[in-house]
């Protein structure tokens, strides 16, 4: 829902943004999927005059202050309000003197800054090459990459070397550069990536913050580069993701989230100066939110908490964006309180089955079906909402989706139920739904390929193939090698799981990865790589955990009770829900970069005991824990729900030991036993659904109930049938193994 270049983005309650979607099919199933999801939010192209009379006069607000923030909850604490009349409370903290304010340029008649005191007006020659205009301040349409480039780098190096950004050059600076998003649409991400590269989300930080510090809302010269600072930061983090990333690290999750919390601000939403400081802020956080590996930087400051009461605004534009922010940053314990006290499962549903009745711009709020149902698939990982979600009914407007000629529409609706489908019951649902597999069926050959590949890979859960038993009636790919190292990944990790296979192939282990071995249908290749796969290396992340296909690979690999390895791919994260559970207390190697790349190599190698090797030494295929050099650099993975406290970064000198004396009760009992152990408990109803059960896997069950706690209760529910009072017995049951 675009509004006019020249209309003021405040001129409407109604938040105008622009969505894009960009595929580049890299052969890594769903991992290839690189959309700028779920929200694209934009500011809008204005010009000065446009602005102007979206000022409604300095606002008597105070600005939060950044050295206040110390912890997170802090950051709900409401500063002194001040009139207009006294000083604003700035970065030096209450009460600051009027000598740490830069005094600002006065302004004409109207309100305009004037550039009386401005030194820069100097005409700025870009260099020789013909056809670039050597204002650097003037707008040009026309400049090929290059020349983009090269004024970009001119206008940031002016933005460093600046100590005062409130006066005229910062914001024609910012507005330079602001312009180039509208101006250049295709080369968007290119220019974002490049100020990434220069140094730009820095500046940008600074820029605000010193803002921030003089009172943004005080006049016109404070205020103008402000808004315009903002805009580009908005736009270009949607843009680029390694922008986005670049503000993350450079502190604008705190910026952002300190702004959202300032109680003067949510007091005076009214004004349309405050309220789009406000959706700036919620927007940008949003894009970041959809980064790989920025998680931790909303959990330190607790942005969840911060964001979670917007829910509950009247203003639909805030209300839809928190709801989608949320969907990418909480943890797993705290999504139960997000969906059951906000209806965010309800509301996005609703919102995706409006979109579909507006049939002329196939749109609500501004939202498409595609972008909210990305939102959807966030939620669905998470399997205690994927039965809420079937309640709300979204299956059918899936299959209006798939019907669709729109693909982006047909791979998030295909990618949604994928997710969905991990659960035995919606599975049945989803089987179950008039024209729903149909609908699937016709696509599976598309020549789309993130359509075809999301598609292939619902009808895979939905149809049971990753039922081992299955693997007996399907057929063979045909080229499979055997008694390989299976890599599972995300496309996210790319280039470190290449440098980890290399070293093995240089050490002689073969291995399988998928952008080597792909060999007729992706998930064919996959099941009969696993299944002939000596050990699994599963290379955790919150990519990893989000993707379906990904934990199409894990759940496989599980079920067939494969050996394999976790590798830690991203720093600060904490593996929960399903995979949490899956991994266990599993020794894990950390190739974050926390170590020298050489000592977690070394510790897998050893790990790996030769297993997948070209040329195996025999006899020596399984050498005792006492052979197994003690001093592996490792970590334990200890999957929670909660994800606190879950990874133990210290090092273990024999990990194996500690499973073997947790699990020698019952590791030992066959099938029979488990049954016999069953009856004696009185739960001999449960047999059947315990058949392929031995010791081994009833131990895992007792530690994912340590563990994952939430995940442990709901798959007994649905992934075994148990009513409330078998799940008392069954734990009562478990109780009782020493």
């Amino acid at each position: 829902m675009n509004g006019d270049k020249n209309e003021s983005p405040e001129s409407c309650a109604e938040e105008r943004h622009r969505s894009h979607w960009t595929m580049k099919s890299e052969g890594r199933g769903s991992r290839s999927l690189k959309t700028k999801a779920l929200v694209h939010h934009e500011a809008q192209d204005i010009d000065e005059d446009d602005l102007r009379e979206m000022t409604n006069g300095p606002v008597s607000v105070q600005e939060p202050d950044e050295n206040k923030m110390n912890n997170a909850s802090d950051s709900n604490r409401s500063p002194r309000v001040t009139s207009a009349a006294t000083n604003d409370v700035g970065a030096g903290g209450e009460g600051s003197s009027s000598h740490n304010h830069v005094k600002a340029e006065k302004n004409d008649a109207t309100g305009t800054p004037t550039n009386n005191n401005n030194n820069n007006n100097n005409v700025k020659t870009l260099s020789n090459n013909a056809g670039i205009k050597n204002d650097i301040e003037s707008r040009s349409k026309n400049l090929t990459m290059d020349q983009i480039k090269e004024k970009l780098t001119l206008i940031v190096t002016e933005l460093k070397n600046m100590e005062e950004y409130h006066h005229g050059d910062g914001m024609k600076y910012q507005k330079v550069i602001g312009d180039m998003y509208w101006d250049y649409p295709a080369e968007r991400e290119d220019i974002g990536n490049f100020l990434a590269d220069l140094g730009y989300a820095e500046i940008t930080i600074t820029m605000l913050r010193q803002m921030n510090s003089l009172g943004i809302f005080k006049n016109d010269d404070i205020w103008f580069p402000t808004y315009y600072t903002y805009n580009t930061c908005w736009n270009y983090s949607d843009a680029s993701e390694k922008l986005a990333r670049y503000l993350a690290e450079t502190g604008a999750v705190k910026l952002m989230t300190m702004n959202l919390g300032h109680k003067p601000y949510l007091d005076n939403m009214h004004s349309k100066n405050v309220y789009y400081v406000l959706k700036a802020s919620l927007s940008t956080l949003h894009n970041i939110a959809r980064c790989t590996g920025v998680k931790h930087h909303f959990k330190d400051i607790k942005t969840a908490e911060v964001v979670m009461p917007l829910i509950s605004a009247n203003d639909e534009f805030l209300k839809s964006i928190a709801m989608l922010t949320l969907a990418y940053i909480v943890e797993e314990d705290e999504n139960a309180k997000l969906i059951d006290e906000t209806d965010t499962i309800k509301n996005i549903v609703n919102w995706i089955h409006k979109a579909l009745e507006n049939k002329q711009k196939r749109r609500y709020r501004g939202f498409t079906p595609w972008e909210l149902t990305q939102g959807l698939s966030k939620l669905a990982v998470n399997d205690s909402n994927k039965a809420k979600i079937i309640e709300e009914g979204a299956l059918s407007d899936f299959t209006q989706m798939l019907r669709h000629t729109d693909p982006r529409e047909q791979s998030s609706a295909a990618e949604c139920l994928w997710t969905l489908a991990f659960d035995k019951t919606v599975r049945q649902t989803i089987v179950e739904s008039p024209d729903l597999v149909p609908a699937l069926e016709e696509l599976k050959n598309s020549e789309n390929s993130l359509v075809k590949n999301n598609v292939q890979g619902a009808l895979w859960m939905i149809k049971g193939e990753n039922d081992p038993a299955a693997s007996v009636s399907r057929p063979n790919s045909g080229n499979a090698i055997k008694n390989h190292i299976f890599i599972s990944y995300s496309w996210a990790e790319k280039e470190m799981v290449k440098k980890i296979h290399n070293s093995l192939l240089s050490e002689g282990y073969k291995i399988w990865v998928d952008y080597e071995q792909m060999g007729g249908s992706t998930l064919q290749a996959m099941a009969d790589a696993v299944e002939n796969a000596a050990v699994v290396l599963i290379c955790m992340s919150e990519k990893y955990k989000q993707s379906p296909n990904c934990r199409t690979e894990a759940e496989y690999t599980f079920q067939l009770r494969k050996d394999y390895i976790p590798l830690m791919m991203q720093k600060k994260y904490r593996p929960d829900g399903w995979l949490g559970a899956i991994l266990g207390a599993k020794l894990f190697f950390d190739f974050t970069g926390k170590y020298p790349y050489e000592k977690p190599l070394q510790g897998l190698l050893k790990e790996l005991r030769g297993r997948g090797k070209t040329a195996q030494i025999q006899g020596n295929k399984n050498p005792s824990v006492d052979e197994i050099d003690s001093n592996i650099e490792a970590n334990h993975v200890t999957g929670s729900s909660s994800g606190r406290k879950n990874v133990l970064s210290s090092p273990t000198s024999n990990p194996h030991n500690q499973i073997t004396q947790i699990s020698a009760s019952c590791v030992t009992m066959s099938n029979e036993h488990v049954e016999h152990w069953l009856v004696s408990k009185g739960l001999q109803r449960l047999t059947s659904a315990f058949s392929q059960i031995d010791g081994q896997l009833i131990w895992q069950l007792k530690a994912m109930r340590e563990r994952a706690p939430e995940y442990f209760h709901t798959s007994l529910e649905r992934q075994f049938g148990m009513t409330l009072i078998d799940i008392l017995r069954f734990n009562a049951a478990l109780d009782s193994l020493h």
